[in-house]
């Protein structure tokens, strides 16, 4: 009697130990008290022929998985966990077993994540190993074949470090090293690629958005190997995103940069730069849009279909605290490197980031936004001609949350 008296403490504090380890109670790490939805990731994770979302939830330390339907509404189908406060996001087949994996950094890990994807869009650590050291406080990451071996391989700024890491993949989910690092300027955040140069070999835009002006902007050269030759140039304060376009038609890239972060003093914009052909780029354009912040990534598509990108601004904070704001601001193209306002679209608190898809699988871009207060992702359908109606908005909080 006394021995089962012992041994039933005993299975408790077992029992107890093995809810604290186990996937599911990983899964539902929080780093705060708010599921806080930001980056996005669209691809067909479940391999059904309509494209689904990728989601990462900076407060619950997890990816949210919404599947679509083909029409533009979405179903949350789980959660899948990463190391603290993920912030980078990117899907791609790093095991190239044909099926899309996920890959985050994790600002407060100082590492990133590996979830290997199945065909029904249910994701497990790889192993080994499922979480790849990374010096820095990663915010942002790029999943990309930088040195054209077939294999992808991760690149991410190393913000308190001032480099640019990249880590080789072998084609089998594991990026085991050695790792590249590449002295950058100060503060490297956001970052975007393409061939700006023109020689077939993909290069890297990075944003240094330090807390003073100017900004910096730097654009690595690639050589198709892994080794990059760095140039810089002054953008506006505290830039947010950048991405890579051809905005005036004539066969070379050009850069779009947006902003600006949270507790800027000189407001947030919309800055075009034309590029050369060669890696150089001069100002075009500078589109003031007034007191606010903007944290997340914008969105580039031809919106209206005249052969012209077009921009979506997710405005993610007003400079009147507690008045969370509401709207994603489109910009048309053009065809000369110069935005003008569109349409002003209502979505969730808060939006932090957009990203452009067919979503339902008509022949026109749609948006989705992730809602970081509302802890929603808004699906806008887009009718050819730069119009956006909401046509879905759902939560990336279960019932088990």
């Amino acid at each position: 009697m006394t021995y089962k008296r012992r041994l039933l403490p005993l299975t408790i504090v077992g029992l107890i130990a093995w809810l604290l380890i186990s996937p599911q109670t990983l899964a539902n790490h929080r780093t705060g008290k708010l599921i806080l939805p930001e980056l996005i990731a669209a691809a067909d994770f479940n391999q059904d022929g309509n494209l689904d979302l990728a989601v990462n939830c900076t407060g619950f330390d997890n990816v949210a998985i919404l599947f679509g339907d083909g029409e533009g509404s979405f179903t949350l189908g789980g959660h899948f966990a990463s190391d603290t406060l993920p912030k980078g996001l990117q899907a791609g087949d790093v095991n190239r077993d044909g099926r899309l994996d996920l890959v985050t950094c994790n600002g407060w890990g100082y590492d990133e994540t590996v979830l290997l994807g199945d065909e029904h869009g249910s994701f497990h650590s790889a192993s080994p190993p499922n979480e790849v050291d990374g010096d820095g406080a990663p915010v942002r990451l790029l999943l990309r074949d930088l040195n054209k071996d077939g294999r992808l391989d991760i690149a991410i700024p190393a913000l308190q470090e001032s480099k640019l890491i990249i880590l080789f993949g072998d084609g089998h989910g594991r990026f085991p090293g050695p790792s590249k690092e590449l002295d950058v300027a100060p503060n490297p955040f956001a970052l975007a690629s393409g061939d700006l140069n023109g020689d077939g070999n993909l290069d890297i835009v990075i944003l240094h958005p330090p807390i003073d002006t100017p900004s910096r902007l730097s654009v690595l050269l690639g050589d198709g190997t892994g080794e990059f030759t760095t140039k810089t140039m002054d953008v506006p304060a505290s830039p947010s995103s950048v991405q890579v376009a051809d905005l005036n038609g004539d066969g070379k890239q050009d850069l779009i940069v947006a902003g600006a972060l949270p507790e800027n003093t000189t407001g947030c914009f919309l800055v075009t730069y034309l590029g050369d052909g060669t890696g150089n780029f001069s100002l075009q354009q500078n589109v003031d849009l007034g007191m606010g912040s903007s944290k997340g990534e914008i969105a580039v598509g031809d919106f209206n279909e005249d052969g012209i990108p077009d921009v979506a601004w997710p405005q993610t904070a007003l400079q009147i605290h507690g008045v969370p704001p509401t709207h994603v601001f489109i910009f048309f193209g053009d065809g000369a490197g110069n935005l003008t306002a569109g349409p002003v679209l209502t979505v969730g608190e808060e939006p932090h980031t957009v990203i452009t898809a067919d979503l339902n699988a008509d022949g026109h871009l749609d948006l989705a936004v992730s809602n970081r207060t509302d802890g929603t992702v808004s699906c806008l359908l887009g009718d050819g001609q730069g119009n956006f109606t909401v046509s879905s908005t759902t939560s990336v909080l279960s019932l088990i949350d």
